[in-house]
């Protein structure tokens, strides 16, 4: 670290190493830490950033600023090698601060860092079903996710939550001190606006009818089983609806698929005429599919931010959510609401979004509030305010 001075004040140059391992679009965190080290390079040209990836993302950013630069670094997220290497190779470039993107706090770090903690989901829904591994494993890793998660959140120079719902998570599930957490806002994603692939694309992939849209992964909070059978009690009075699943083929998605298709076999439910488990969805095919909606559902069980939700009013879709904390805060009276734990609830809902509706909100307000430029800044602020002055380890306030 280096000290300048300007002409009233001292300027401190930092050395900041991002773990931008998730870097990419295939998950939330992917996309929040890509939005996060893109717009941190459009605002800060003087500070020196070295941003770790592994192979798979390695093409995917390419640094445009002298003082950015990439390092490869192969350590697979929630592993032991992980847990033991890579703190050595963050210590190694002898950084002034370092920012974790997720809960993976390495053991043996010693460089200052900041984290964020994007949910406590996992302490809430504890679950075999929310694991791809067997019981026994299971509760093995369960155990090491909380004594990662509590020693990361006792040693960080500061907790970034995204929403204040989670700040009180963490501060009543985790004993945290509350000034030590603070709330700094997502935004939406950079999606090609101006791309309409069409309707013709949409019938190639076997979207056929006014569709209902739901973006996101299939784990067990995220209560799909709940909309699919409010979707079936809706498709019996309107027979030419589709419900559209987008997200990661993965085991649970393939699960839930497996599941439903057995649930609904007597019943005049086809796959995918009536229920598309489409996949992975590019940001193109994701702006056509908001486009041509009829209307948006997320009915998660928890939720640290809810980013989707967001992304589709963007798109003046009409949006239908739980009744949950989080949704509350970031979407306000700008959508519907129903409770996820209800099937008839979500179906009255649904029906009511579908044959149209308005609310009081200013949709534009709202979305003004969630740019990743305003993220980066306070981030940026953050690192200021948590790096080391001296070798004494004062902090600044």
């Amino acid at each position: 670290m280096r000290q300048g001075s300007g002409r009233n004040n001292k300027f401190i140059f930092m050395k900041i190493i991002i773990d931008a391992r998730f870097f990419g679009t295939e998950t939330g965190i992917g996309r929040y830490v890509k939005e996060v080290v893109e717009n941190l390079e459009q605002i800060d040209k003087t500070n020196q950033y070295v941003i770790f990836l592994s192979s798979k993302n390695w093409d995917l950013y390419n640094p445009k600023n002298i003082n950015f630069k990439k390092k490869k670094v192969d350590l697979n997220w929630y592993t032991l090698k992980e847990q033991l290497f890579l703190g050595k190779y963050i210590d190694e470039e002898k950084a002034d601060i370092a920012y974790l993107p997720h809960l993976n706090i390495p053991f043996f770090l010693k460089t200052p860092y900041v984290m964020t903690v994007h949910d406590l989901i996992l302490k809430h829904f504890k679950s075999v079903r929310a694991s791809t591994l067997g019981p026994l494993k299971f509760y093995i890793k369960y155990f090491f996710y909380n004594f990662i998660l509590s020693r990361g959140v006792r040693r960080a120079r500061k907790i970034i939550a995204p929403t204040y719902f989670v700040r009180n998570e963490i501060i009543k599930e985790l004993g945290v001190d509350p000034d030590k957490v603070r709330v700094v806002y997502e935004g939406l994603s950079a999606l090609p606006r101006n791309i309409d692939l069409g309707k013709n694309f949409l019938r190639d992939k076997g979207i056929l009818s006014p569709y209902i849209l739901y973006v996101g992964n299939a784990y067990p909070h995220k209560n799909l089983d709940c909309l699919i059978e409010a979707f079936h009690k809706i498709k019996k009075e309107q027979s030419d609806l589709q419900l559209v699943l987008v997200g990661k083929r993965d085991y649970f998605s393939k699960r839930l698929e497996e599941e439903s298709r057995k649930k609904y076999s007597q019943f005049n439910i086809k796959y995918p005429k009536d229920i598309l488990f489409y996949g992975y969805a590019s940001d193109e095919e994701l702006v056509t599919l908001y486009k041509y909606a009829k209307v948006y559902a997320f009915p998660s069980l928890m939720e640290g931010f809810g980013l989707p939700p967001l992304e589709a009013l963007s798109f003046n879709l009409p949006v239908v959510c739980s009744d949950i904390p989080a949704l509350h805060e970031v979407l306000g009276n700008a959508v519907l609401y129903f409770n996820p734990y209800n099937v008839e609830d979500i179906k009255e809902v649904l029906k009511k979004s579908l044959i149209g509706y308005s609310t009081d909100a200013n949709v534009n307000t709202l979305l003004a509030r969630y740019q990743f430029k305003k993220t980066a800044e306070e981030y940026l602020e953050i690192f200021y305010k948590n790096v080391n002055i001296n070798k004494k380890d004062t902090r600044r306030k």
